[in-house]
């Protein structure tokens, strides 16, 4: 061995993995090896911090390597640091983070090219183990020691980690050591973490799942879009077995999506979805934050803009169902010898993570014949004239289908009722909470109560700070509401395997529609009783929300990346939720998936029966869904896209009726009644925009546009909903006619819209009509005149006339079953001989090929949500207004993503 020395080896970095692994180092070089010493390259801010750091930390280096990831010009004071490795005698070695040689930074260097490629090949092989022996090496050729060295030894890109196994183990060493009565589990994790040594939250999700009697396979990878030779991810590769999955759920904390993701436009389901549907499990994104933990526990909107992008709306493009945070990173103070990142486990959230996953695996194993499922119905305002009034969808209807369906897979399912209409009445008889009809024998005969003895003991288990909240609002528990004898009362009934319940309110003493979003409001003692009950009692194995509007993911909390003293956390628990929710409101539908682990079935809007809102309704539908994703993802873009709401509803001419429709009672689309009391302080800010609207959240943004909506279905000027959409029921003859001639009245991509076909087939412009629908016509078309009804004397005539040629020929091709070969036919019977009509064959070809077999797929709404019951994956998709020009987004069934937070804003 040589002499002890007291040269110092320093290595600045902008990769924390490499601070990590020359950490870890010390433990493995001899004893009488020189000090080492990590800086991360931010520590490098100006001539002060540098002087700081060269007197305390690189007076007595000998070697000084650099590893840069960009340009050696965007390190500050870099020429400072050359002047002190010259003057001291220092072996400067600058190598490029990316392993590519770099002439430039060869310049920079003090060595020779042959030992800077050395360097590099040690680096990029990475690892404790190879850069315990690249200091050996610099140590022997630099300052003439004799530790030998070996050389670069490259490490697997993907590969299997277990504490129990050794660094090569393969999978057959991973099948000697599980358990084969307890479910399996993968565990995907970066190489980084593996090459550094950086294990302990892989460790401790481990021990969670073990706990819980399930066999943890992890797996690390440097990427999950690396492919393997036969073209699948090379990480997930591990967890098949003879084409099959041979775990039961998966746990991954890679950040992005798995998949491409479109900036330019809208993104489909892609190659990662069918990856994760030939696996068919669910997977569950826990969340390995960038924050550190203090940062997290002290934010109200829990995670920062870039984790929620990386680890939340990126992820859901794979479908992945939405964690909690795992771990944190905790740093040590800049320029330690141990300057280095570690993953904080946070051991609740673990647990969390543990327990979902083991019910999820749960779903898989146990037989059909003893699953037992609950079901709620939304009942916000506590009116039994309202329950279950979810936005677009027949909830009765769609729960009947749902349960016969079960039954035909085998679930216990016993005394059904009649019929849908049957199953609400007998719900009110039996008792539910409108004090207006609730009697003395229906809180005696209650199928669901639970005993305020037994509730003192579920709310004792309640975190100290929600304990609090909840007295602090509701008073001691049980509380007042709903209680008889002692006892809470629930509202549902039992049909064999399967509980229907009624969502409890939100509060009482109070205007129920106003407190619906209530953001500080805790929920009732009565509240909570439901969610323990279903849990611990009755013992469901899954919820199910029937449709938009249920409350439990607007409770208080964290806005993403939940705590244990958030609400939705601490009532739902490990429990797997199931969401049925309309198709074109991504921004609330996001809400249940980021707050309460939920797995969306998006469903079809209702029939449409006219057509005839296009421009500024379009467009503010569109940027509400973008407020929501801004609102999360980067918030600074807020006042512009108000600013672009206001534009628009000044362009539409319904700035001065605000202050009518705010205060204004109806009940339209959204499916439940706004009794708005709030006045509307129409003082412009410095943007321009009314101090309301500049003060809005996503929900009231989203509320407003509905309110406008709903404002205009009154007054005649937009579409009219043909009843509501019933779950797995695809729309079909004169009902199918008109949803098709909804889905294509507006451009599609770059399909064009079948009404501007139409006018430009009689030499007319769709923008010209539309714009003055009452100004008589210029230049009247003959041909077109004659396949009219009524004379065309204005440009709503001539609209009019446009749309029923679209109807006829819409029918004309259900009549011949949608077939592509007729469309020749049927322009020509419709229109006869026009010029112009390849954008009309572009469109009735999309409605033929893509438009109606979507729409025949419906069916999936109810197949999906019962495959998810089953333990399977429900596959991802994109959501949208279909009938506003996004008919793309079908077909529906789907775990639904928002808008792409790349492309954010798309106008601003």
């Amino acid at each position: 061995m040589g002499q002890r020395t007291t040269s110092e080896f320093v290595l600045l970095s902008h990769a924390g993995t490499d601070l990590s692994v020359l950490h870890r180092t010390q433990f493995k070089l001899p004893p009488d090896f020189a000090k080492t010493l990590a800086i991360h390259l931010q520590a490098f801010t100006d001539a002060d911090c540098m002087a700081h750091l060269f007197e305390q930390h690189l007076a007595n280096a000998k070697i000084i390597v650099v590893r840069v990831l960009g340009r050696i010009t965007e390190i500050p004071c870099f020429e400072q640091l050359k002047k002190h490795a010259r003057h001291h005698d220092c072996h400067l070695i600058v190598v490029s983070g990316t392993g590519e040689p770099d002439p430039e930074l060869a310049l920079h260097s003090t060595v020779a090219p042959t030992l800077l490629h050395e360097v590099t090949r040690y680096f990029q092989a990475g690892g404790v183990g190879n850069m315990v022996q690249m200091l050996r090496f610099l140590s022997d050729h630099l300052l003439m020691t004799g530790f030998g060295y070996a050389s670069p030894l490259p490490l697997p890109e993907h590969g299997i980690y277990h504490p129990e196994l050794s660094d090569t183990a393969t999978i057959e060493d991973w099948e000697l050591l599980r358990n084969p009565e307890w479910p399996d589990v993968g565990i995907v994790f970066y190489r980084a973490h593996w090459v550094g040594e950086n294990l302990h939250f892989v460790d401790v999700l481990i021990e969670s799942l073990k706990r819980r009697k399930m066999n943890a396979l992890p797996v690390f990878t440097s990427s999950l879009r690396t492919l393997n030779a036969v073209g699948k991810s090379a990480g997930l590769g591990f967890f098949e077995k003879n084409g099959t999955s041979r775990i039961h759920v998966l746990i991954n904390t890679t950040s992005f999506a798995m998949g491409d993701v479109n900036t330019e436009g809208p993104t489909p389901s892609g190659w990662s979805v069918a990856v994760f549907e030939a696996l068919d499990i669910p997977v569950v994104q826990a969340i390995t934050s960038s924050m550190t933990r203090e940062q997290w526990e002290q934010s109200t909107r829990g995670l920062n803009p870039l984790d929620t992008a990386m680890n939340i709306a990126l992820p859901e493009f794979d479908g992945r169902i939405v964690g909690v945070p795992v771990s944190f990173r905790a740093k040590s103070v800049v320029g330690s010898s141990t300057d280095h990142a570690e993953y904080e486990p946070v051991t609740d959230r673990m647990e969390r993570i543990a327990g979902i996953t083991a019910r999820l695996a749960r779903l898989r194993h146990r037989p059909h014949s003893e699953k037992r499922i609950a079901f709620i119905f939304t009942n916000s305002n506590s009116k039994a004239s309202q329950i279950g009034n979810a936005v677009g969808l027949d909830s009765p209807a769609s729960l009947f289908a749902i349960l016969h369906a079960m039954q035909m897979q085998g679930y216990l399912i016993e005394n059904l009722p009649v019929s849908s209409n049957q199953l609400i009445h007998d719900l009110i008889d039996q008792g539910a909470y409108d004090e207006d009809y609730l009697t003395e024998e229906q809180l005696r005969n209650a199928v669901a109560k639970v005993p305020a003895s037994q509730y003192a003991e579920w709310f004792a288990e309640l975190p100290d700070e929600l304990q609090k909240k909840m007295q602090s609002q509701w008073g001691a528990p049980p509380g007042m509401a709903y209680v008889h004898e002692e006892q809470l009362i629930l509202a549902g009934l039992e049909y064999g395997n399967t509980f229907v319940a009624l969502q409890p309110p939100r509060g009482y003493g109070m205007d129920q529609d106003a407190i619906y979003h209530t953001p500080d409001l805790p929920p009732t003692h009565h509240y909570y009783a439901l969610y323990r009950w279903l849990r611990d009692h009755w013992a469901a194995d899954a919820i199910v929300h029937i449709g938009k509007h249920g409350t439990l993911e607007w409770l208080p909390g964290k806005g993403v990346g939940l705590s244990e003293n958030c609400f939705p956390d601490a009532l739902l628990g490990d429990m797997p939720l199931f969401y049925p929710f309309i198709l074109n409101d991504p921004g609330e539908g996001a809400q249940s998936k980021r707050r309460a682990h939920a797995v969306v079935i998006d469903h079809l809007t209702p029939p449409m029966t006219t057509a005839d809102t296009y421009g500024p309704l379009a467009q503010l539908t569109q940027l509400v869904d973008e407020y929501y994703q801004v609102e999360m993802l980067d918030p600074s873009k807020l006042p512009l896209l108000q600013q672009q709401i206001w534009n628009l509803i000044k362009e539409a001419n319904l700035d001065s009726d605000l202050a009518a429709m705010l205060h204004h009672d109806h009940d339209h689309e959204h499916g439940h009644e706004h009794d708005h009391d709030s006045p509307w302080d129409e003082r412009l800010n410095e943007e321009g925009v009314p101090a309301t609207l500049s003060q809005m959240e996503g929900i009231d943004v989203a509320h407003l546009i509905e309110d406008i909506d709903g404002y205009l279905c009154e007054l005649g000027a937009a579409q009219i909903r043909d009843g509501l959409h019933i779950l797995g029921q695809a729309p079909k003859d004169e009902a199918l006619i008109q949803m098709v001639c909804a889905l294509v009245r507006l451009p599609n991509l770059t399909v064009p819209g079948l009404p501007a076909g139409i006018a430009k087939a009689f030499s007319l412009s769709i923008d010209e009509l539309l714009a003055d629908k009452g100004k008589r016509l210029k230049r009247n078309s003959a041909q077109l005149q004659q396949r009219s009804e009524h004379p065309l004397v204005t440009h709503a005539d001539t609209l009019d006339a446009i749309n029923a040629l679209g109807h006829r020929m819409v029918a004309q091709l259900s009549a011949h079953h949608f077939e592509p070969d007729a469309i020749e036919e049927t322009i020509q019977n419709v229109l006869g001989n026009t010029d112009e009509t390849s954008d009309i064959r572009r469109t009735l070809h999309f409605v033929c090929t893509v438009l109606v077999p979507n729409l025949h797929r419906t069916t999936e709404e109810i197949t999906n949500l019962l495959h998810g019951l089953g333990g399977g994956y429900v596959p991802a998709g994109p959501s949208g207004a279909p009938t506003r020009g996004m008919a793309h987004v079908l077909p529906t069934g789907r775990n639904f993503y928002s808008v792409d937070p790349r492309a954010l804003p798309s106008q601003a």
